[in-house]
């Protein structure tokens, strides 16, 4: 009987053992650990009846529940796995091929021969987000102080200190947008002044952030509070 667990998330670890363990029952001897280092011992356990089946000792419906950690990863011991998959399954003993690391080709032959419902996948799933300061940089253009502000809260809770240099760059992308257009005589809510004046302030705050000196994201902050 073989149980296949994949994937490093933790909590569905704990509960697909859990529900392995709900569908074999607890009539089990103590588990047996394999890994790469004594997967020779796997071969005692292979045998489609348990090795304590001939006992007369009240025994005979006891399995033995063996864990195998971490065995598709490396070709010779994944090969030994391949060439005794049919044995795994068919045997009276319990195995579950714990498998954080293994390749999705592996995982994918082994599922092939075990059958989906005995396969437990416990991936992460990390939900990717890309920074947006694009919206952040449409209102600082527009001067709208309160939303600016808003805006960059979301974004600093979302990702603390590790976007300010992609929200700086961005805000010297909008510096360069409004300045364009003001020379080419479109309507911008900057004076020839302040938009200079905005220019020196991103400049200086980048070097001075590179030197360890301010806070870059807490220096837009206080960019914010001046439109």
């Amino acid at each position: 009987m073989l149980y296949l667990i994949h994937g490093t998330d933790n909590k569905k670890r704990i509960l697909a053992r859990k529900k392995i363990l709900a569908k074999v029952g607890q009539n089990f001897f103590l588990p047996v650990e394999i890994q790469k280092e004594n997967l020779h011992l796997l071969e005692n356990y292979l045998q489609a009846q348990s090795l304590f089946s001939n006992l007369s000792s009240g025994l005979a419906d006891e399995k033995i529940l063996i864990n195998i950690f971490d065995i598709l990863t490396k070709e010779d011991s994944r090969k030994f796995i391949y060439e005794n998959l049919e044995k795994l399954i068919s045997s009276q003993n319990i195995f579950i091929l714990d498998e954080p690391f293994a390749l999705k080709t592996s995982i994918d032959k082994v599922t092939k021969l075990v059958g989906r419902e005995n396969v437990f996948d416990c991936s992460e799933i990390k939900a990717v987000k890309d920074i947006e300061p694009f919206k952040f940089c449409d209102l600082i253009e527009a001067r709208d102080k309160k939303n600016a502000w808003l805006e960059w809260k979301k974004i600093y809770e979302e990702w603390g200190n590790q976007e300010e240099q992609a929200l700086h760059g961005a805000l010297w992308w909008k510096w360069k947008m409004i300045w364009q257009n003001f020379l080419n005589g479109r309507k911008v809510n900057y004076s020839k002044i302040e938009i200079e004046n905005f220019a020196k302030e991103i400049s200086l705050m980048s070097m001075q952030a590179n030197n360890g000196e301010i806070d870059l994201m807490r220096a837009i902050e206080k960019l914010i509070l001046k439109i």
